[in-house]
């Protein structure tokens, strides 16, 4: 049964054409509630993971969180852009993230393991969370790229949204971000780098209608 994983830009279509994959396939387009199933497993809230998910991923706030849990367990904390050991007495920034007792490779093991068990369903749209470094040598899954040029991203999240271009432009550059840092810190990959992919598809060039009917072609590929 196929898997699909789409990556893609925020304004580019991937979510339309993740919905339209899973209805021809007669299958399920998967995003946040992976997020609901890495909470449960792990027994924490949404809120508590929220800086560790792809789509508000923040650098930052995972260090914090992390170095609270460290400290709280007399350890020792390293700067996060490595200049040594933090000094907690001479630095005027107070973190006021909430202590967590996990890490990020507790998280990425969770996360793994809940893709893993999507995956062994079949017949199933995965949305973004690293699902083609996860499954990047399951021979079954199809990884797919959505992007698209910079204006017509602008242009359909402002259609979308009902913002104006410069709030359109500060949601793409902020979900971008998170997505470049989650897959690079958590998995060593380059969100950009197109052999992560095995079709990468710009609907500025492809309508996303179009865009369904070439991607299922792809999975009807001969075997090697």
């Amino acid at each position: 049964m196929p898997i699909i994983t789409i990556s893609r830009e925020l304004g580019a279509g991937g979510t339309f054409i993740a919905l339209k994959l899973a209805e021809a396939i007669g299958g399920t387009c998967i995003e946040k509630e992976i997020i609901h199933e890495i909470a449960q497993k792990m027994g924490k809230s949404r809120e508590d993971i929220t800086d560790f998910d792809q789509d508000s991923y923040n650098r930052i706030g995972v260090f914090f969180q992390e170095a609270l849990s460290s400290i709280a367990k007399g350890g020792r904390v390293f700067h996060p852009f490595g200049m040594g050991p933090l000094d907690w007495e001479s630095t005027n920034f107070i973190p006021s993230f909430p202590e967590q007792d996990f890490k990020h490779d507790e998280y990425i093991d969770v996360l793994t393991q809940v893709i893993k068990d999507l995956a062994a369903k079949g017949n199933v749209v995965i949305l973004g969370r690293g699902a083609s470094r996860i499954l990047h040598d399951h021979t079954d899954a199809l990884h797919v790229r959505i992007v698209a040029d910079i204006k017509d991203r602008v242009a359909r999240i402002m259609d979308e949204q009902k913002v104006d271009e410069a709030k359109a432009r500060d949601l793409i550059d902020r979900r971008d971000s998170s997505a470049s840092s989650f897959l690079s810190d958590f998995f060593d990959a380059d969100w950009n780098d197109p052999l992560l992919y095995h079709i990468t598809v710009n609907t500025s060039w492809i309508a996303p209608e179009a865009a369904v009917s070439l991607i299922l072609a792809a999975l009807k590929r001969p075997a090697a």
